[in-house]
């Protein structure tokens, strides 16, 4: 017997409802553009590309995007995402130890980046001057990177004598360091081998981390 059937008026399709369909073709779509933006570019991308990728046709498109920067919004959102994450867990595998946490959270960026270029082109290249909604969500992103360093050296810093502004201060300007010495790598006509990237960085982060100290006990 067949699986059951819905058409787009609200009952099953195979056992998906037209909500859960409407969001696997959001997914499908946003797959689409990461692929596209990531490697021909957002400028020169069409709709139609987009739709052909992810083998939808336009009129999904518009069910879930007003348009390209919308579409490239959602991208972007995934791939920080995945940035975010890999930080986290490379964070996690460190323990307790805050140097083994930061080199493992770097470790971890460094290679989400290297081993999927789609990414940081996405991520440091094609949303740059798009237009002020597209700024709004750098900035955004950008702050939730702050908020993962954080989370990252909290159990190690005495909170008692750096209080929680100067941390996230302190926090924005190892992020920003961190992303561009990405940026730049990335778009390094002569890049450097990874474990040189990411020991340059771990010595500008221990430079500023170093001058935290212990959490009392």
């Amino acid at each position: 017997m067949s699986s059951p059937r819905l058409d787009d008026t609200g009952r099953t399709y195979r056992g998906a409802g037209p909500r859960q369909r409407q969001e696997e073709r959001r997914v499908r779509l946003v797959d689409a553009a990461v692929e596209v933006f990531g490697t021909s570019g957002y400028r020169s991308a069409t709709v139609e590309k987009i739709c052909s990728t992810a083998g939808l046709t336009k009129r999904y498109f518009y069910e879930s995007f007003d348009g390209s920067e919308a579409l490239l919004l959602a991208a972007y959102t995934s791939v920080t995402d995945r940035l975010r994450d890999s930080v986290l867990r490379g964070a996690g595998d460190g323990g307790a130890d805050l140097d083994a946490r930061v080199r493992g959270a770097l470790t971890a960026f460094f290679r989400s980046v290297a081993d999927d270029p789609r990414i940081p082109r996405i991520a440091f290249q094609e949303v740059l001057g798009v237009g002020p909604e597209v700024d709004n969500a750098y900035r955004r992103v950008t702050l939730s990177f702050v908020d993962a360093v954080l989370v990252v050296i909290g159990p190690a810093v005495d909170r008692t004598a750096f209080p929680d502004f100067h941390l996230r201060t302190l926090a924005t300007g190892l992020v920003g360091a961190v992303l561009m010495i990405a940026q730049q790598w990335v778009l390094s006509e002569n890049p450097q081998p990874i474990e040189s990237v990411i020991g340059s960085a771990h010595t500008i982060l221990s430079a500023v981390l170093g001058q935290l100290g212990p959490q009392p006990m």
